[in-house]
């Protein structure tokens, strides 16, 4: 497969993005309850719940090193478009930006979660930053104590930092209760300004490329609802052109949910 230039691999990326965020963001997973500035998001059910953090935590992590695009974080190749975007037209590529660095900003930040391990009889204060919880409490709805070793490794370390040192087996051993506060009260607590971060970055995709399916949209001309998209003169590799036809459909429906704000009694513990 003959290398990808820039403008393809920010189509192959952003339609990648687009897929994830929807794969999260739909109504048969959740729904937007509230007004004005005070919404909350409610999953359907607590698997549909669990299965938002398993979905979150691929958002969050490399994209793979056999796909034909350079491996990345997925935020991170937003962020790398962002600042240097192949189709921004009077500055649409400005909420795209924000939101990523919102999102990012947000996640990095470090917090205190005073834990109860009663596995090994502790209680402790972890310092924490968001993202690394996040990727915890993924890896652990995804895999049980044999194939989580990783994060057993992690909690070790974190316990190390303040001042508590375990063995591996009991790292182990306090996977659940690690799960049951991160994931049943913290991530549960966090959904909905999640939910709103994700939906800013739909959002700032579609803001971002809706010039471009202004130039590229071509109705048939006749009586039908058929269309084509003119592609950019750059975009010649058969992988980046299905891509580019997914996104502009992408962009021609829109984000599934309106920009919402949660509610800011949602935002400020953790």
């Amino acid at each position: 497969m003959s290398q990808m230039n820039k403008m393809e691999e920010e189509v192959v990326y952003l339609c990648a993005v687009i897929e994830l965020l929807r794969s999260m963001l739909n109504y048969e997973l959740m729904a937007v309850l509230g007004d004005g500035d005070h919404k909350s998001v409610q999953f359907k059910t607590m698997t549909h719940r669990q299965f938002f953090f398993i979905a979150l935590v691929d958002f969050l992590s490399q994209t793979d090193a056999k796909a034909p695009v350079p491996s990345t974080p997925y935020l991170g190749a937003l962020r790398a478009i962002s600042c240097a975007p192949s189709f921004e037209v009077d500055d649409s590529v400005i909420h795209l930006k924000n939101a990523v660095k919102a999102f990012a900003g947000w996640l990095h930040e470090e917090i205190a979660v005073d834990t109860w391990l009663p596995s090994i009889d502790l209680q402790v204060d972890i310092r924490i930053t968001r993202y690394l919880l996040l990727k915890i409490v993924g890896n652990l709805s995804k895999h049980n104590t044999l194939r989580s070793v990783g994060v057993a490794e992690e909690l070790q370390r974190l316990l190390q930092k303040v001042g508590k040192k375990v063995e591996l087996y009991q790292a182990m051993l306090i996977q659940e209760d690690i799960y049951e506060k991160f994931h049943d009260d913290v991530c549960a607590y966090h959904a909905s300004t999640i939910a709103e971060f994700l939906n800013g970055l739909s959002w700032g995709v579609q803001l971002y490329l809706k010039p471009e399916y202004a130039r590229s949209f071509t109705p048939a001309g006749d009586e039908s609802l058929a269309y084509k998209f003119l592609y950019p003169e750059a975009l010649e590799h058969p992988y980046a052109k299905t891509c580019y036809w997914n996104l502009m459909n992408r962009v021609r429906s829109g984000p599934i949910f309106p920009p919402f704000t949660v509610t800011e009694h949602l935002k400020g513990n953790y």
